[in-house]
């Protein structure tokens, strides 16, 4: 009977700061002892182990609160290589060993050979060394099989799974961190629910009201945050896709299929704009100006000085369905930098990767 390992389901842990896709014949169990540790496996049946491999993952965090600036070898680029030197000493031979940068930090990933019980094992480790300011997150994930399995067809077909899966897991220590900046700058935030399309928290200051000139099928919203001097303006598209076959009846593409055509829709990656894999999606950051007209008037009274937009577009998919979100923020060009506004656009970068799609299979909880 084979095992099906490609069959997924996605799963967030600790509060939702990882949030990354597993096979679904496992469990999530959290460790007895250690509350930022968990395992996902096949649980014993009868007492019969069926034994189809392990992921351990767990969350830590530090947090520097002395005063003035963390100590020399808190940053986070420090604290990694320190950690790795000193695993090095303590564990050898190591079979892979290499450390590279990621969002917000560096990733090291390790194999080696380990003996428990009288039967060899084999574990692919990966940290995630993450930071901002004063805070360090490290978030770890170790993929465990036999010495008999880990040359089987299906459980190299489950190690390539399983790193893919890691590669797009949704890292998010620093929502907390996030929230309470974007609260002191913009006031209190509150869930949105545009109609059970999509949810996202946002600033209570914005105020949003329905494009009624919309497709019911693509509805649109639009926000405005006033500020004592300006405002910025804020629009949420949404848009449900199915692929049909002749018959009219959904064909069911597997997800990595969809992410072949995503890149016309969603986006390209360098420069600045950023293009990240999600659990069960994928999210392009776009940023561009709109400069024709600048020194002219703008038919209020005043001079038009252009605008900076950014974009986000979120498609989030299943079988057979996808649905893409598309945030706009427009703001004043010479505003671009100022509080605010800042903190709005650096806030939506997490926000919108936050969002929810009633729907769509929500993931399960630990």
């Amino acid at each position: 009977m084979p095992f099906d390992f490609h069959d997924l389901k996605t799963v967030s842990l600790a509060n939702d700061e990882v949030t990354l896709r597993i096979p679904r014949r496992w469990e999530v169990v959290p460790h007895e002892s250690d509350e930022g540790r968990w395992g996902c496996y096949e649980e014993e049946v009868d007492g019969v182990d069926p034994d189809t491999g392990t992921l351990w993952i767990s969350v830590d965090h530090y947090i520097w609160r002395g005063e003035g600036a963390p100590p020399p070898g808190f940053d986070v680029k420090s604290h990694a290589e320190q950690a790795a030197a000193r695993t090095r000493q303590a564990i050898a031979p190591l079979l892979a060993d290499q450390l590279t940068e990621v969002e917000d930090g560096l990733r090291w990933f390790r194999s080696y050979d380990v003996e428990e019980d009288g039967e060899p094992l084999r574990f692919w480790f990966s940290h995630f060394f993450l930071g901002r300011e004063r805070h360090v997150a490290v978030i770890s994930f170790n993929l465990v099989l036999t010495h008999a399995q880990m040359d089987d067809p299906e459980f190299v077909e489950l190690r390539e799974i399983i790193e893919r899966e890691i590669a797009n897991a949704f890292l998010d220590p620093f929502k907390s961190d996030d929230w309470d900046a974007a609260e002191e700058a913009l006031g209190p935030m509150h869930l949105c629910n545009f109609a059970d399309w999509v949810k996202v928290s946002l600033p209570k200051a914005i105020g949003f009201s329905i494009d009624e000139e919309a497709d019911e099928q693509r509805p649109r919203w639009y926000g405005r945050l006033e500020t004592e001097y300006s405002h910025a303006a804020m629009f949420v598209d949404c848009q449900k896709m199915a692929l049909r076959d002749e018959d009219g009846d959904p064909v069911n593409l597997p997800a990595e299929m969809y992410r072949e055509v995503l890149d016309d829709v969603v986006g390209e990656p360098g420069g600045e704009d950023r293009y990240r894999r999600m659990p069960a999606g994928v999210v392009a950051v776009d940023t561009y100006e709109d400069t024709e007209g600048i020194g002219e008037s703008d038919g209020n009274g005043g001079v038009f000085q252009g605008y900076r937009n950014r974009v986000w577009r979120y498609m989030v998919f299943e079988e057979g369905e996808a649905q893409l979100l598309t945030v706009l923020l427009i703001l004043p060009l010479p505003e671009w930098d100022s509080g605010p506004y800042v903190a709005l656009r650096c806030y939506l970068d997490g926000a919108v990767r936050r969002a929810e799609f009633p729907g769509f299979e929500p993931p399960e909880r630990y």
